[in-house]
């Protein structure tokens, strides 16, 4: 296989998992888990994360705003950092129960 084919395979397979765990995150993990080798887009939100703070800092050394823009700005920012650590903490309760259930059922 090539790189290229390889790489568009990846996108397709993280991007349809991404897909899935935004809008039916139980049947996702449950599929995850089943194959393992699809675990590290359960933590897909804390790369969103760790790149929306690279941003955020990046955008506030380049752009200055102030009054209702400002309180705009920053009501969007805290409303999507709040979301995206409620979805990853589902995702990672929804991951360890069902990683604790399969444990269950093996003993």
């Amino acid at each position: 296989m090539r790189k290229s084919t390889f790489l568009i395979f990846t996108a397709y397979i993280w991007t349809k998992t991404l897909l899935g765990l935004t809008f039916n995150p139980f049947t996702t993990v449950k599929q995850v888990t089943r194959r393992p080798v699809l675990l590290p887009t359960i933590f897909s939100p804390f790369i969103g994360l760790i790149l929306f703070f690279v941003f955020g800092r990046i955008g506030a050394f380049l752009i200055s705003v102030y009054g209702l823009k400002r309180e705009l700005i920053a009501l969007i920012l805290s409303t999507t950092l709040i979301s995206i650590l409620l979805w990853q903490t589902l995702l990672i309760y929804l991951l360890a129960s069902f990683l604790f259930a399969l444990w269950r059922k093996n003993t």
